[in-house]
């Protein structure tokens, strides 16, 4: 490699570290601005929409302040669902406890990923899609008489593996392409491939539009195309808008007749013809603690560059993710319960006439589908938890729905009214918007969350005695003509529920058993990984050479902080039996020197387990550049060698765990020689009952955790996780049940110092 390379692998490398956690450079650059914050939702261009760029105006529309369904001014309250992170069977659990909270409306997206994955022979190939999935949560949605927003990429984002982008889409990326980077771009084989998947999700769409629907029995309303493009930055904008009208014009093509909304998208701003005129492009927002600040400037900027189109928001905070070697989500600051009600007062004394919020129900990374050094929780602290538990969060949205439905619309068409106060406490602000009729409702807020606050606020000839919780908001609606109002939002009482006792199953610490070395192996050819070979997964790799010993052993590999700041892959090496530290380790490679005598000229076999840290879900061209499963390439002393490979672990985690094959646990292999891979095997029961289990695990070491033939996810030796959620679907309730872990060697080597199984 060269130095000049390097130094720019080095740049690179550091503007990904300080970009990895931003949710979008430009939006950041608006929140964090000395921009002052409007208030006002006066706008000297806003203007009236016309009905043409609606396709069935009389089912659904919109205008500068609210959306209408069937001709009535509707209040959308929603909450993002990621049915993919859920397993089936508990679907409608999980929809049926959003809408007890009020929610009248569900969104996700759709992972071309998770529905083709296998590769089609070409874009008239239709074979390896399975979109029944996503038919049967159209099902239930329909069943339940909730609105439904879909947004099926082709790039998703969401903390998924390749931002959902199928692993196989880099086979078919041609030598010659028009962008250096070739995802999300103008590529002529690139947008084949966008309507190969476009065509597929609106054949499943289509008969479940509201516009096909009886009317009162909801539907699809909204349809997104591409997703959060400000973060492209490496295409011209002409390019940018140049593909959405491409996207655009499919869908319509394959039957899409509902709005089409974009999310951080400025270049379907303002288009005043073709087939983006119309479009909304939402506001999306994760503030924390910083709502007007933040969240204001970005609505301040909504305004001014998307005049006469209403305030919808794509995401708004329902909590946040959570990294390998980070904090769970329930541990970071910002994500109270609290924050969810002052942010969502915020927006309605803002104006908006639709709120999604990003989760409402939280999930899980299940396999190796999360994204590059993702933890195997989604929880996101959602309302409604990964395992279906709900809580304070939940509580409140309760009450806030029950507002919406009774006071949203009307909110949404109030004017800001210019009302002068005085506050007993400087902390706590007042907004006022009244309706033609004369109805006030005084927003009441603050931004200080390190104590509580009690006082008056003198204003419009009323004294209103207030008593907020740190980070508090609420609303004081006083109707026209009346001297007295009421406070909103009414919460429900904190639930009481009876629940069964269980024991907690100890499972007990674990040395395990050494994995033995595969029997099959394949060779692969120079530049050859496992995708050309249909591998797509990222479970652990086993390699092979032969090298001369004492030689000089390179593998490549994707390096610390390479890809936009995450964690190194790892590569384990074996010879005789021992395990072989690296000597150097470089951004894209790890050198080794074998045992032996360099003189003698004998060959050893060199084990390698090869683990990759998943793919990241931000697009970009070193992703691209190293976006293949497995190695780049071994070579002894500067010259490649022959190598072959075995991808069998995740087979034999899900065999075993499924009671197909057997194994000892605690064999004394382990003393003989320093292992790649150890598993660790228990066997449980659990009682009949309706009570949800987690496992508890204490271990050093990476690994896959699998019960009863199912992969549940990664276990990371530096956390944070050590929880982990066992489906109810999956369990055998009065029955036995087994559980496998497969773990490498870390830092401490690889144990289990404690297992059980928690109610």
């Amino acid at each position: 490699m060269t130095v000049l390379k390097k130094i720019f692998l080095g740049i690179i490398c550091v503007l990904t570290a300080l970009s990895a956690t931003a949710q979008n450079i430009t939006d950041l650059s608006v929140m964090e601005s000395s921009e002052d914050i409007v208030l006002s939702d006066s706008n000297p261009y806003r203007y009236q929409i016309n009905d043409s760029v609606f396709l069935h105006p009389e089912r659904i529309r919109y205008d500068s302040k609210c959306i209408q369904v069937d001709g009535k001014d509707t209040f959308i309250f929603s909450g993002t669902f990621h049915y993919f992170r859920t397993p089936q069977p508990l679907w409608k659990d999980r929809l049926v406890k959003l809408k007890e909270a009020g929610f009248n409306c569900v969104e996700t997206y759709i992972p071309w990923n998770w529905h083709e994955r296998r590769m089609p022979k070409s874009v008239n190939d239709y074979s390896c899609i399975d979109l029944k999935p996503l038919t049967d949560f159209l099902d239930i949605t329909e069943e339940l008489g909730m609105y439904v927003i879909l947004r099926p990429g082709p790039y998703i984002c969401a903390e998924w593996s390749g931002g959902g982008f199928p692993q196989w889409i880099m086979r078919k990326k041609p030598a010659k392409t028009k962008f250096e980077t070739w995802l999300q771009s103008t590529d002529s084989e690139f947008m084949r491939w966008n309507e190969h998947w476009y065509k597929a999700v609106c054949k499943v769409v289509t008969p479940y539009q509201i516009i096909n629907k009886e009317k009162g029995k909801g539907g699809v309303i909204f349809f997104q195309i591409e997703n959060e493009f400000n973060r492209i930055k490496w295409f011209p904008k002409d390019e940018k808008r140049k593909y959405l009208v491409g996207l655009a014009e499919i869908v319509r093509k394959n039957g899409i007749e509902i709005p089409l909304i974009t999310c951080w998208t400025d270049e379907a701003r303002n288009v005043m013809e073709g087939p983006l005129n119309g479009v909304v492009d939402m506001v999306n927002s994760y503030p924390k603690w910083k709502v007007e600040g933040g969240f204001g400037r970005l609505i301040n900027q909504q305004l001014k560059t998307q005049p006469g189109k209403p305030l919808i928001s794509g995401e708004l905070q329902g909590g946040w993710m959570s990294e390998v070697g980070g904090k769970l989500s329930w541990e970071q600051d910002g994500l109270m319960p609290v924050q969810t009600q002052n942010i969502t007062l915020y927006a309605l004394q803002r104006g908006f006439c639709a709120l999604n919020f990003y989760m409402a129900v939280g999930g899980t990374n299940f396999d190796d589908w999360g994204a590059r050094q993702m933890t195997t929780t989604y929880d996101y602290a959602a309302a409604i938890g990964e395992d279906g538990s709900t809580n304070d969060r939940y509580r409140r949205f309760m009450g806030l729905s029950a507002f919406v439905k009774e006071h949203g619309i009307k909110i949404a068409r109030a004017a800001v009214k210019d009302v002068k106060y005085v506050s007993s406490d400087t902390d706590v602000k007042l907004l006022v918007r009244e309706t033609e009729t004369g109805d006030r409702y005084y927003f009441v807020r603050t931004e200080e969350h390190a104590k509580h606050h009690f006082g008056t606020l003198y204003a419009d000839g009323l004294a209103l005695d207030f008593s907020l919780e740190p980070f508090g908001s609420m609303v004081y609606y006083l109707p026209s003509g009346e001297k007295q109002g009421k406070w909103y939002p009414e919460l429900p009482e904190p639930f009481v529920r009876t629940y069964a006792i269980a024991d907690t199953i100890s499972l007990g610490a674990s040395t395990g058993i050494c994995d033995e070395f595969p029997q099959k192996w394949i060779k692969l050819r120079k530049g050859e990984y496992l995708d050309d070979k249909g591998i797509y997964g990222r479970h652990f790799v086993y390699y092979k050479c032969y090298a001369k010993e004492g030689s000089l052993l390179e593998i490549g590999r994707i390096g610390n902080k390479l890809i936009n700041g995450t964690d190194k892959d790892e590569v384990l090496v074996n010879v005789n039996g021992a395990l072989i530290s690296p000597i150097e380790e470089t951004e894209t490679s790890a050198f080794f020197r074998l045992p032996g005598d360099s003189l003698s000229g004998k060959r050893v076999e060199v084990v390698m387990l090869y683990e990759s840290k998943g793919l990241h879900h931000h697009t970009k061209k070193i992703v691209e550049d190293y976006w293949s499963v497995g190695i780049d390439f071994v070579k002894c002393n500067g010259r490649n060698v022959d190598l072959y490979y075995a991808y069998t672990e995740k087979a034999k985690g899900e065999k075993l765990s499924a009671g197909k094959v057997d194994m000892d646990n605690n064999s004394t292999d382990n003393e003989k020689e320093e292992p790649l891979l150890v598993w660790h095997n228990y066997s449980f029961e659990v009682p009949e009952s309706e009570n949800v289990y987690h496992l508890k695990l204490n271990h050093y070491g990476n690994g896959f955790i699998y019960l009863n033939g199912h992969c549940l996810g990664r276990c990371w030796e530096k956390g944070p996780q050590t929880e982990y959620y066992l489906p109810e679907c999956w369990l055998n309730y009065g029955g036995e049940n087994r559980l496998t872990i497969s773990l490498r060697p870390g830092t401490n080597g690889t144990s289990i110092q404690d297992a059980c199984i928690i109610p």
